[in-house]
């Protein structure tokens, strides 16, 4: 069975019901799962069904905190693998449309919809707003304009277009809703701002850009497009030589942008979406997904509040030395929004943290979160943050993971040694 099969067997669950019903949707706190869960909203208005969303962060008392509410349906999308055995406890049919490692147990009342199932790679191939897409154009074909939203989840989960992806973002081009460019990384503003406020790529020192622009005869209020041939080639050389400087060996300075008739940059899109998501606006990431006219705006303003507050960490965190255990590095962030972004970045950008292992980021809460990142070949070598951290979690009472490239989880405080050395044994596996 395809991806598609298995989409219309919900929709027509879906289906099967009156119209008006309030459909409950759940979604994931992240780009992937606002993109996704707008889809599935999107799709059911159009389809005459009103809903209700929620944006949830995975936690051991999600289900308990549903199971108060009546539904007729509750569809989880981009979250909801991990909590399949409580599912028989919720009093309503249940979707899940979903990509994360799935379970084998799967309770009578929940149609379980999970791109893994069905030959695609969850990590790569399909995300959250991938099979909620296939879901909607289950429901109607009408929904391809939903493909705008899709490609805007898979860039938010850092995903390839390979695979169903590959699929949606061709339909999406076919169709005339999307638009692909190739562009330069440093567009729109004055040099010294891009590279000062740059976080992919991240340039460690970077704290005044203009006397690295003026060494290299290059004037700081001059914009990328501005520059000749030469300057550019100049440009981009010095930065190249300062990244490798910084360990990083995948450089690339040009990217393909895909481009959403209602939305513009769709890469901007995902990231004012992410940034909703980590500073708990996630409705006004849904609202953006709607197109309400006035949530453009007002995302533009959280965006640059949760770049600057990744900037100044960063900054901080250049001047750290990360702990290391025997199969991992680890560190402490104040602000659990902000571990799984410093952890990616600190990955790839800063010299002390690339050992050839994989980076954890914990934060104090009421419970320990912890946010992991690995790299392509780490994983080619065998290593499953998301296994790694749910089996280790678990082991202490607690919940945890996500993809083989990137997972997270929470622990109990007074079970962090426990955890870490918990994890250390099972990573190195």
């Amino acid at each position: 069975m395809k991806l598609e099969e298995a989409a219309k067997y919900a929709s027509d669950l879906l289906l099967s019901l009156p119209k008006k019903t309030k459909v409950r949707i759940i979604g994931h706190v992240d780009a992937d799962g606002i993109a996704a869960a707008s889809i599935v909203a999107m799709a059911l208005a159009r389809a005459g069904y009103r809903f209700h969303i929620s944006i949830k962060k995975t936690d051991p008392d999600l289900i308990n905190e549903i199971e108060k509410e009546e539904n007729d349906l509750i569809i989880f999308v981009d979250i909801g693998s991990g909590y399949l055995n409580e599912m028989e406890k919720l009093k309503c049919n249940v979707i899940v449309l979903d990509h994360h490692i799935d379970s084998k147990d799967i309770p009578s009342n929940v149609m379980y919809v999970n791109a893994r199932l069905y030959g695609l790679d969850g990590s790569r191939e399909a995300c959250g707003a991938s099979v909620a897409y296939a879901f909607a154009m289950a429901v109607d074909e009408e929904n391809i304009d939903l493909s705008q939203l899709a490609v805007t989840g898979i860039i938010g989960d850092k995903q390839d277009f390979a695979g169903y992806n590959k699929k949606i973002v061709e339909a999406g081009i076919g169709a005339g809703f999307i638009e692909e460019r190739e562009e330069y990384l440093f567009v729109g503003r004055s040099l010294k701002e891009s590279l000062e406020n740059s976080l992919e790529p991240y340039f460690t020192g970077f704290h005044n850009a203009a006397s690295f622009l003026e060494e290299i005869g290059i004037e700081p209020h001059m914009k990328f497009e501005e520059l000749d041939e030469k300057k550019r080639k100049k440009l981009l050389s010095a930065l190249t030589v300062k990244l490798i400087e910084q360990g990083c060996d995948e450089i690339e300075w040009k990217k393909t942008v895909y481009y959403g008739k209602n939305y513009g940059n769709l890469f901007d899109i995902s990231s004012k979406l992410n940034a909703c998501a980590r500073l708990n606006e996630a409705g006004i990431g849904i609202s953006l997904c709607l197109m309400d006219k006035t949530a453009m705006d007002k995302a533009e303003l959280i965006q640059e509040k949760y770049r600057d507050e990744i900037r100044k960490e960063m900054k901080q965190l250049e001047k750290k030395e990360p702990y290391e255990k025997n199969n991992f590095i680890y560190f402490y962030v104040d602000k659990p929004a902000l571990a799984g972004v410093l952890a990616g970045l600190a990955l790839k950008y800063l010299p002390q943290f690339k050992k050839g292992k994989p980076v954890f980021a914990l934060a104090y809460n009421e419970l320990i979160d912890i946010s992991a990142r690995a790299d392509e070949k780490m994983v080619e070598n065998g290593v499953n943050l998301g296994l790694a951290i749910k089996k280790a979690a678990e082991k202490v009472g607690g919940i945890g993971g996500g993809h083989p490239i990137a997972a997270g989880g929470k622990v109990p405080k007074e079970k962090e040694n426990d955890f870490l050395d918990a994890l250390d044994k099972e990573l190195e596996k």
